[in-house]
């Protein structure tokens, strides 16, 4: 769904940053504040950019003050950009951003970037552009004369950043006129068509991976008896019945969803083991720690109808059907879970030592996204970032 750019750029002008942003904001910016890039400090154009993103996520959720959560999400799409790559290949018909994994560290990234030139081409596409900007915005009246002025600025300092980003990714030296057309699409999309949910869903994959809940969590291990009464479980029996039904939800990697139920229903298991201090999973805790599991997705508004019968499970399987992007798009956050979990463990070698976690981490949100989706269509880029929302306030929830 669009938005119109007259509201947008009056809600923009019309929301401020709260008293506790703005000092966050310098902590964050303020180590690029040596770096000087098109004529001033690299920390002023990044301060504008997550200003602009913070009340964007502010305004998007209808208030016009901007706190700390939005800040966080504002952050995390400035981390997005430069730690990854092909993110300028969203559009009004795609507007979700693809939660890749990340290719490189984004602070040295940014600090690359005081290395770069601002070709003149450039420079005179975002000048014709911030002055049509503001032409449009006076004869529209948005804001007064000073606020519209500073959304200006912010803008400039925005394309002028993803050009270089855009530069930077494509292994040149000096930005092109075709960098600051790239720059300004991405922005006019960020703007009016990416839904707010979103951004949201790049907080919450960083916040899942990184969750230190999770190794922890991992380190619970299971004894022969507890397996036993798992693959005798009727979660386990339709698994396997239905097996071609399920390995065309993620082709890539098939014991993620041929084992969807089973790997859920260990990983939560597992949390809930961690929860009441066990180490190891015995075979008389089963039936507790199923129903507390069971339980626990209730707490984000998924029944526990959905796995209790087989008719509902059954449908649940039916359900489980991708779109032609969302295979690959799970695939790609798969990816993304692993790198952000070494990043945050300092641990190359954790997941080998926990190779399950991340498959079934990915079955539970599989699970997640088939138990809180209730249209018959197929599973769709839209539906995993709302999973991810919910997976994240799951993991919270212990």
């Amino acid at each position: 769904m669009s938005r119109t750019p007259i509201d947008v750029y009056r809600g923009l002008t019309q929301t401020r940053l709260g008293d506790d942003v703005a000092g966050q904001i310098g902590t964050v910016v303020g180590k690029f504040s040596d770096y000087i890039f098109a004529g001033q400090k690299l920390s002023i154009h990044l301060t504008r950019f997550v200003s602009l993103c913070s009340k964007l996520v502010s305004y998007l959720d209808s208030r016009y003050v901007a706190g700390l959560e939005d800040l966080t999400i504002a952050i995390d799409i400035l981390d997005h950009l430069t730690s990854t790559t092909k993110w300028w290949s969203i559009n009004r018909k795609n507007p979700g951003f693809v939660l890749r994994p990340r290719i490189r560290e984004p602070r040295e990234f940014m600090k690359s970037i005081g290395g770069l030139q601002v070709g003149s081409d450039t420079l005179n596409r975002i000048s014709t552009a911030a002055d049509k900007l503001a032409r449009f915005m006076e004869e529209h009246g948005v804001s007064e004369p000073k606020l519209r002025e500073g959304l200006c600025e912010v803008l400039v300092s925005t394309w002028v950043l993803l050009s270089a980003f855009i530069c930077k990714n494509q292994g040149r030296t000096q930005t092109a006129e075709n960098d600051f057309e790239v720059a300004y699409d991405f922005v006019r999309v960020l703007l009016f068509y990416t839904p707010l949910d979103d951004l949201r869903a790049l907080v919450a994959s960083r916040r899942i991976a990184t969750n230190p809940i999770l190794p922890k969590a991992a380190n619970v291990s299971f004894s022969n008896g507890f397996d036993r009464k798992l693959e005798s479980s009727m979660a386990a029996r339709l698994e396997r019945e239905h097996s071609e039904m399920l390995t065309q939800i993620v082709s890539s990697t098939p014991s993620v969803s041929r084992n969807i139920l089973t790997n859920s229903l260990k990983l939560l298991t597992q949390l809930e083991a961690l929860s009441l201090g066990y180490v190891r999973i015995e075979e008389e805790h089963y039936e507790p720690l199923i129903l507390a599991s069971i339980q626990t997705l209730e707490k984000v508004g998924i029944s526990s109808d959905n796995l209790n019968h087989e008719t509902s499970v059954l449908a649940l399987f039916q359900r489980l059907k991708p779109d032609e992007s969302a295979n690959e798009r799970i695939a790609l956050l798969a990816r993304r879970f692993e790198g952000l979990m070494i990043d945050s463990t300092g641990n190359r070698d954790f997941l080998l030592r926990y190779a399950r976690l991340v498959p079934r981490l990915i079955s539970l949100l599989i699970l997640i996204i088939g138990t809180s989706t209730t249209g018959d269509g197929p599973i769709q880029d839209s539906d995993i970032k709302r999973g991810l929302i919910l997976l994240s306030r799951l993991l919270n929830s212990y």
